[in-house]
């Protein structure tokens, strides 16, 4: 009985001093969170003050060289590849001959033609005679005439197409692809060969409506090929009116370079287009990584004098590498600006600068 009642004390006083000790500690995070009240959280983050500057631009696109003049030669007839008379590399001028299309059936036709043009001219010439003496009318002679003209138009049309069963070049350069085998079939209008002058080599890349406006036909540009590891001077030839379904509008860049070996440049060789833009003088510029939500929706958290942070939209003029230009409103020379450490910031945020 004694055992009982001594171990009921003891969970008693067990019981007890757990309370005690869970009000002490209570007490003491209430103290410490008194103590705090007055204290504001500072986020560190770094500054940049604006200012104006000039600004070196320039442009480097990527682009695919291609020859400016590149035509895929056509079958003006359809039938048959009896021979190909020229292969890939294969340098040509205009009008040499590419292949042949089997011209059997059309000079058949052609020979049928030619012979009954000729029985029409008999029987217009006799008919002629016999109109002069009356045993003939003036009508039969004109029906006549009118087939002699039907039937020498037959046979042009049909020397035409024994003509088009040879293809040829219709420019000099060098054959880049053949498309036809001897034996296969083609069909009128069917590409069979591409044939490119390899002497003007061209790189076409896409500006934007605010680059655009700021180049103009003749300036120098850098074209680099990758494959070869090499630059090359060029110069814009020829600048595109209307923009593109992306907006973008289109430029050719020609290579005029001296020191361009034959043979040393070939379409679909992969590289990029670089040339420089006109200065920009007392801009407003500042680095892209300040933009809090991207150049979409620019805006920028600017740092006052009481190291509070305020919220700020800005227009943008450009985006050029790194930097983006600010148009007039927006920001002024002087102000401080938040450069790393805006992800935690709200309106008002204090703020602890470091270097």
């Amino acid at each position: 009985m004694k055992k009982s009642l001594f171990a009921l004390i003891l969970i008693v006083a067990a019981v007890a001093g757990a309370f005690a000790m869970l009000n002490h500690n209570k007490t003491t995070r209430m103290e410490a969170l008194s103590q705090r009240k007055g204290v504001v959280m500072e986020i560190p983050v770094k500054l940049h003050t604006v200012q104006t500057q000039n600004l070196e631009r320039k442009i480097k696109i990527t682009g695919v060289l291609s020859a400016k003049r590149q035509v895929t030669v056509l079958a003006e007839t359809a039938g048959q590849v009896k021979s190909v008379y020229r292969e890939v590399g294969d340098v040509v001028q205009p009008g040499t001959i590419l292949a042949y299309v089997d011209a059997s059936v059309v000079a058949t036709q052609l020979e049928t033609a030619r012979a009954s043009l000729l029985n029409n001219q008999r029987d217009l010439e006799r008919f002629q005679k016999l109109a002069q003496s009356g045993a003939a009318t003036q009508q039969t002679v004109d029906n006549l005439r009118l087939a002699v003209e039907a039937a020498n138009a037959n046979v042009v049309a049909l020397h035409k197409q024994v003509e088009n069963t040879t293809i040829r070049s219709p420019q000099k350069g060098v054959v880049v692809q053949r498309m036809v085998e001897i034996g296969s079939v083609v069909g009128g209008g069917a590409p069979t060969f591409k044939v490119a002058d390899l002497s003007d080599m061209i790189m076409k890349i896409g500006l934007t409506e605010m680059e655009i406006v700021q180049i103009k036909q003749g300036m120098p540009a850098t074209v680099r090929i990758d494959a070869l590891g090499k630059d090359f001077k060029a110069v814009i030839s020829n600048v595109g009116i209307a923009a593109d379904l992306s907006g973008r509008y289109s430029v050719e860049v020609l290579i005029k370079d001296p020191s361009v070996e034959k043979g040393e440049l070939r379409p679909d060789l992969a590289g990029s287009v670089s040339f420089d833009l006109p200065p920009m003088e007392n801009v407003l510029a500042i680095p892209r990584e300040a933009l809090v939500n991207g150049v979409k929706d620019p805006k920028v958290y600017v740092v006052e004098g009481d190291n509070k942070a305020k919220l700020k939209r800005i227009s943008l003029e450009l985006v050029e590498g790194s930097l983006a230009v600010v148009r007039d409103i927006g920001l002024s020379v002087g102000e401080r600006i938040v450069l790393t450490g805006h992800q935690n910031l709200y309106e008002g945020a204090a703020v602890r600068i470091i270097q």
